[in-house]
């Protein structure tokens, strides 16, 4: 378990023993209190998976980094930096949901709208349960990236997960609203496609 990541020479000593690699870039919300392995967490933080060198049977864990501490790491791996996800509604620009802090990622990228969504969603409940409820989230995030298609295994799996805790992630999304002005999520095309599909929604 990583609990402490304090200095160079530490973060140097955790990528030689660990594999390590960026998940999500998140913004902490208003009522969220998050510690890190470098600390407390403000404003945003990068979430990292790991697992032992050589181990490739083993599922990965994972830890929490401020932007500093993460932007650290990022160079130890040469990994580029990761969009940050920000749901709060941002003054001047367009604030529909296939768009990040810096309201360019939807104009820089051929992401399709449906994955957009599904990607946006999963954001969401990370945001929403303070962690990363499967490993195989990070598998739809990149698979939803890279395809050209509507990732709709993706969104059948993300909904399993869901529909087991019987509570709607729109019933989430309001309650990060109680206290953050959050950007309209509404969803259209992932409820569509599970509306169609017969199957429990648990987007909402």
């Amino acid at each position: 378990m990583i609990d402490s990541c304090r200095g160079q020479e530490k973060k140097e000593a955790i990528c030689r023993k660990y594999y390590i690699n960026p998940v999500l870039h998140l913004k902490l919300l208003k009522g969220q209190e998050k510690e890190g392995c470098c600390g407390k967490l403000t404003d945003q933080y990068y979430i990292f998976e790991y697992r032992p060198r050589g181990d490739y049977k083993s599922n990965p864990k994972h830890f929490f980094v401020g932007k500093d501490c993460a932007e650290s790491f990022l160079k130890i791996i040469k990994h580029s930096p990761l969009p940050l996800f920000n749901p709060i509604r941002q003054l001047g620009l367009n604030n529909s949901e296939g768009q990040n802090q810096e309201g360019r990622e939807s104009n820089k990228n051929t992401i399709p709208p449906f994955n957009k969504e599904l990607i946006n969603a999963i954001n969401l409940l990370c945001i929403a349960w303070g962690t990363i409820p499967q490993k195989s989230f990070k598998k739809i995030i990149d698979f939803s990236k890279s395809s050209s298609q509507p990732n709709y295994k993706g969104l059948i799996w993300f909904n399993e997960i869901l529909t087991k805790k019987d509570y709607l992630l729109r019933n989430f999304i309001n309650d990060l609203k109680e206290q953050n002005d959050l950007r309209e999520f509404p969803f259209t095309r992932l409820n569509q496609y599970l509306n169609e599909q017969g199957v429990t929604n648990g987007i909402g």
